[in-house]
C-alpha cells in the first residue's frame, strides 16, 4: 500500500496537492461556526445519573425552576464608619436596581420573571428591599450590600456572557455620569461584581484568549524551530503547509459532523486538537524528510526518493500514529463527556494529519525538488542529475562536519561499553521526581479563582464579597428533602412547618461544626440572623412556603445553606462530602426515612471529582493495555514491550513530580494543587507520544540488525535516528510549551508538564534507557531475560559500527 502511495505522490504530485486544496477549501466553506455547534458548560457533561444532575432534575420538576448560577454585585463604602449612607441606598433604589431590571428582562418593580424565554435567563433579583429576606443582603458592619441576579443556567454556560456584559456596560455608563449630576455614583461608593456565573464567564473569556495566544505561538514556534533545524525556508514550509491543511480540514470536518449531530464538541477542544496536530504532524513530516534526504544522498532521483521513502518509512509512521490514536482514543470510554469528546476529536484529527503526512508531504517534496534545500543548494552536481554542491556558509560547514551524527555515534559507543551504568543512572534520575508525582497525584485543584489572573473582575469581586459576607454567598448549597407522608405546601396543616423548623434548628445548633453561616428555609426565609417582629411572621411564613416548598410536589421542601468556605475552593469538596454524610443525623424523628439530595456548584464539583477519578483509573489501564497490544503486534517481543511501557510510565510520573515541584516553588503558600485535568491529559498524551518515538527507534533497530547484528543494529539505529528524533522531540515540546502563553493556570500547568515529559522521553528515555536495556539483552547480560528475548547467554559479537557510515 505504501509503495502505491509513493507512486501516486511522486507521479501525480499536482493532483494530490490539488485534491487537498479542494478538500480544505470545501470543508471551510461548508463548516458552521464552531461556537454554533460546540456545547457550553462543564457540569452538563457529567453522567445523567450523577447525584447533582439528578437533584437538578428533581428541583426543576418540583419548583418549575432552576437555580444554577448567579451574578453578585457588591456595593460597599469602606471610608465611612457608619457604613452605607442614605444617598447610597437611594442611588441603588432609583438608578442601579431599575437598570439591572432592564438588562435582566425583569418587569419594572418586579424581582421575579415568571414568563422566561431563552433570552431571559434571570429567575430572581435579590436586594435589601426584597420582601422578608432583604436584611440578609446588608452586611453586619453595614458597609456593604449585595444585589444578586439568580440565573437558570449553569456557571460555565456561554449564554451568561451577554447578560454579564450588559451589567458591565450599565456600570460603566453609570460611572461616566459627570460629577454633581443626578444618577451619578455617590463619591466613595464602590461597585464590584462576582458570583458563579461571573467566574464562568471570566474563565471562558480567559480560555478563549489563551487559545488564540496558544495557536499563534504554536505557529511561531514551529516556524522558528523548523528553520533552525533545516536552515532551508522551503523545506521548513513543507511540514508547516501539511499541518496547517490537516488542522484546518480536521476542525472544519468536526464542525460539520457536530452540525449533523454525528459527534459532540465542547468549546476549548479546538486548542488541544491544534497543538497535538501541529506537534505530531511536524514529527511525521520530519521523519519523512529525513529518510527522503537519505535516499537522495544515496543517488536516487527525486521521484525515486519519494517513492522509496514512503515504502520504507510509511509502515513505521502509520504504526506510530496508530499508537497515539489508540492511546488518546481510549478516552472515549470515559464517563465524563468532555474526555469522550476529546478522545474522538483528537483521534480524528490525528488520522487526517497522518493522511496528509503520507500524501501531501511527499507530493510537495516532489514538486519542490532539489530547490526544497535552498539556499544549501548552489547548483546541480555536474556528475549526476540528483546531486548538488552545498554553499560554503557557516551553518553548512557545521552540517558537513556531521557533528550531531558523530555525537550520537559516541553515545552509542558509550552505551555499548557501559550499558548497566547508564541504565541505572537514568532510572535513578527519574525516581525521585516520580516519587513526588506518586505522593501528590491526588492533590488536585477544582477551584475557579485559583485558575484566573488577579485582574479578572470576578476575582476582585470575590475579595470585596468575602470582606463583608461569608464566601458561601457566591454559591449557595441547596438541599432537597422529600418526605412522602408530609405536605409541606398545605396552609392549614402545620406539620410540615414544624418539621422544617426542627430540621433548621438542628442544623443551626451545630452550625459551627458544620461550617455553616446560616440556613434559609420555609420557616426561616430570612435565616437566623434576625428575630422578626410578630406582625411580619405571617407574611414571612407565606413567602417561605412559596419559595421553599413545592406546589407541584407538596412532599418536597428545600433549604438554602450558606457556608463560610468558598464553594470553589479545593477544600470545599471534602467539607461538602463530610456535611453530606452527616446530614441524615439532623433529620427530625418524623422524617428519618426522608430522601434528600444536594445541588449547587460544590455538589457539582464533588461529582466531577468522583467521575474523573474513576475515569483516571479506567483510562490509564485501557491506554497502557491498548498501546502494549500494538507494540506486541508490531515488535513481537512482549518482554521488550513491557519495558517500553515501563519507561514512558516512569517518565510520566517524573514529569508530574517536576510539575508539582515547580509550581509549588513558584507560590508555596498559594499553591492549591495541579488542575484536575492535568494528570489524565498528561498520562494519555505522554504515554502515546513516548511510545511513538520508541516505535521509530525500534523499527529502525529491526531494519539495521539484519545488516549490523544485534548490538551493532542498536547503535547504528541510534546514530541514524538520534538527530531526527531529538528534533521531533524539540518540536513537540515547543508546541506543547505554547500552552504557557495563556493566562489560565491549568493550561499553563498542562503545557509545562507535557513539554517536560516529551523532553525526558526525547533525551533520556529513548536515547539512554531503551538502548541500554536492549544492549544488555543482546549481550546476554540479563540472564533468563536475555534468553527469553531470543539472545544467547554468552557475549554476542558486535559488528563494527563504523561500517554504518559507508
Amino acid at each position: 500500500m505504501f509503495q502505491f502511495l509513493g507512486r501516486i505522490s511522486s507521479r501525480h504530485a499536482r493532483i494530490v496537492v490539488a485534491t487537498w486544496i479542494v478538500l480544505v477549501v470545501g470543508s471551510l466553506i461548508i463548516a458552521p461556526r464552531w461556537a454554533d455547534v460546540a456545547e457550553n458548560g462543564e457540569f452538563a457533561f457529567l453522567p445523567p445519573d450523577a447525584p447533582s444532575r439528578v437533584a437538578e432534575e428533581q428541583f426543576d420538576m418540583a419548583f418549575n425552576d432552576t437555580l444554577a448560577s448567579n451574578v453578585v454585585l457588591v456595593v460597599r463604602r469602606e471610608t465611612s464608619v457608619d457604613g452605607l449612607r442614605d444617598s447610597d441606598k437611594n442611588f441603588i433604589k432609583k438608578i442601579l436596581i431599575p437598570g439591572l431590571r432592564e438588562v435582566a428582562g425583569l418587569p419594572p418593580g418586579k424581582d421575579t420573571h415568571d414568563d422566561r424565554t431563552g433570552d431571559h435567563i434571570v429567575s430572581r433579583l435579590h436586594w435589601f428591599e426584597t420582601k422578608a429576606t432583604g436584611s440578609l443582603f446588608i452586611s453586619d458592619d453595614r458597609k456593604a450590600t449585595l444585589i444578586i441576579l439568580q440565573l437558570t443556567t449553569e456557571f460555565l454556560d456561554q449564554g451568561n456572557a451577554p447578560l454579564i456584559e450588559k451589567v458591565e456596560v450599565l456600570l460603566d455608563r453609570i460611572r461616566l455620569i459627570p460629577h454633581k449630576r443626578e444618577g451619578e455614583i455617590p463619591a466613595g461608593l464602590d461597585i464590584s461584581f462576582s458570583g458563579s456565573a461571573t467566574f464562568g464567564r471570566d474563565i471562558i473569556r480567559e480560555s478563549n484568549s489563551s487559545a488564540r495566544l496558544t495557536e499563534r505561538w504554536t505557529v511561531i514556534l514551529v516556524v522558528v524551530l523548523l528553520i533552525m533545524i533545516y536552515r532551508a525556508p522551503l523545506l521548513a514550509l513543507i511540514p508547516l503547509m501539511t499541518v496547517v491543511v490537516a488542522t484546518a480540514t480536521s476542525l472544519s470536518l468536526l464542525a460539520v459532523a457536530a452540525g449533523q449531530n454525528l459527534v459532540t464538541l465542547f468549546n476549548g477542544i479546538e486548542t488541544y486538537v491544534t497543538v497535538l496536530l501541529y506537534g505530531a504532524g511536524v514529527d511525521y513530516c520530519l521523519f519523512l524528510i529525513a529518510r527522503y534526504r537519505e535516499e537522495v544522498d544515496k543517488g536516487a532521483t527525486i521521484e525515486e526518493a519519494v517513492s522509496l521513502t514512503l515504502k520504507r518509512v510509511g509502515p513505521a509512521l502509520t504504526a506510530s500514529a496508530g499508537t497515539v490514536m489508540c492511546g488518546i482514543g481510549m478516552m472515549v470510554f470515559a464517563e465524563f463527556g468532555k474526555f469522550r469528546q476529546a478522545g474522538i476529536a483528537i483521534t480524528f484529527g490525528l488520522a487526517i494529519c497522518l493522511a496528509a503526512s503520507l500524501t501531501l508531504t511527499p507530493a510537495l517534496l516532489r514538486l519542490f525538488g532539489r530547490w526544497a534545500f535552498w539556499p544549501n543548494v548552489a547548483r546541480q552536481h555536474l556528475t549526476g542529475p540528483t546531486g548538488w554542491i552545498a554553499r560554503s556558509d557557516m551553518p553548512t560547514r557545521i552540517a558537513q562536519a556531521n557533528l550531531l551524527q558523530r555525537g550520537w555515534t559516541r553515545v552509542g559507543e558509550l552505551l555499548t561499553q557501559r550499558p548497566f551504568t547508564f541504565l541505572t543512572f537514568s532510572i535513578l534520575m527519574l525516581v525521585p521526581f516520580a516519587a513526588v508525582g506518586v505522593s501528590w497525584v491526588g492533590h488536585l485543584s477544582y477551584g475557579l479563582l485559583t485558575e484566573l489572573p488577579e485582574s479578572s473582575p470576578c476575582v476582585r469581586g470575590a475579595r470585596a464579597l468575602t470582606a463583608h459576607f461569608p464566601a458561601g454567598e457566591s454559591g449557595l448549597l441547596n438541599v432537597l428533602v422529600t418526605a412522602n407522608d408530609v405536605n409541606f405546601y398545605a396552609t392549614g396543616d402545620l406539620t410540615g412547618n414544624r418539621i422544617v423548623r426542627k430540621l433548621t434548628n438542628n442544623l443551626l445548633d451545630d452550625k459551627e461544626a458544620l461550617g455553616l453561616h446560616t440556613v434559609r428555609s420555609m420557616t426561616h426565609p430570612a435565616g437566623d440572623r434576625k428575630k422578626l417582629p410578630p406582625a411580619a411572621r405571617i407574611a414571612v411564613r407565606t413567602l417561605g412556603r412559596k419559595l421553599y416548598s413545592s406546589s407541584t410536589i407538596p412532599s418536597v421542601t428545600r433549604l438554602e445553606l450558606i457556608l463560610h468556605s468558598d464553594p470553589f475552593a479545593r477544600d470545599s469538596i471534602e467539607e461538602f462530602r463530610d456535611f453530606r454524610d452527616r446530614f441524615a443525623q439532623y433529620l427530625p424523628e418524623e422524617i428519618r426515612d426522608a430522601k434528600f439530595s444536594f445541588l449547587g456548584a460544590t455538589p457539582n464539583l464533588s461529582d466531577l471529582k468522583e467521575v474523573t477519578d474513576r475515569d483516571q483509573i479506567r483510562i490509564e489501564i485501557l491506554v497502557m493495555l491498548g498501546v502494549f497490544l500494538i507494540l506486541v503486534i508490531l515488535l513481537k517481543r512482549p518482554g521488550v514491550c513491557c519495558y517500553l511501557i515501563f519507561t514512558v510510565f516512569l517518565s510520566y510520573l517524573a514529569a508530574l513530580g517536576i510539575t508539582f515541584s515547580v509550581f509549588w516553588l513558584m507560590d508555596p503558600s498559594g499553591f492549591s494543587g495541579l488542575d484536575w485535568k492535568v494528570p489524565l491529559f498528561l498520562f494519555t498524551i505522554l504515554i502515546a507520544v513516548g511510545e511513538d518515538y520508541n516505535i521509530f527507534l525500534m523499527t529502525r533497530i529491526q531494519e539495521e540488525t539484519v545488516r549490523y547484528g544485534d548490538v551493532g543494529g542498536i547503535t547504528v539505529a541510534l546514530q541514524k535516528t538520534g538527530s531526527i528524533i531529538s528534533s521531533c522531540g524539540i518540536i513537540m515540546a515547543g508546541t506543547f510549551s505554547s500552552l504557557l502563553a495563556g493566562s489560565l493556570v491549568g493550561m499553563n500547568q498542562l503545557g509545562f508538564a507535557l513539554a517536560v515529559g516529551v523532553l525526558l522521553d526525547t533525551f533520556l528515555v529513548r536515547p539512554v534507557m531503551v538502548p541500554a536495556f536492549l544492549i544488555l539483552l543482546a549481550q546476554g547480560k540479563l540472564g533468563a531475560f536475555s534468553r527469553l528475548a531470543g539472545y544467547s547467554a554468552g557475549e554476542v559479537a558486535i559488528t563494527d559500527v563504523a561500517a554504518a557510515e559507508h
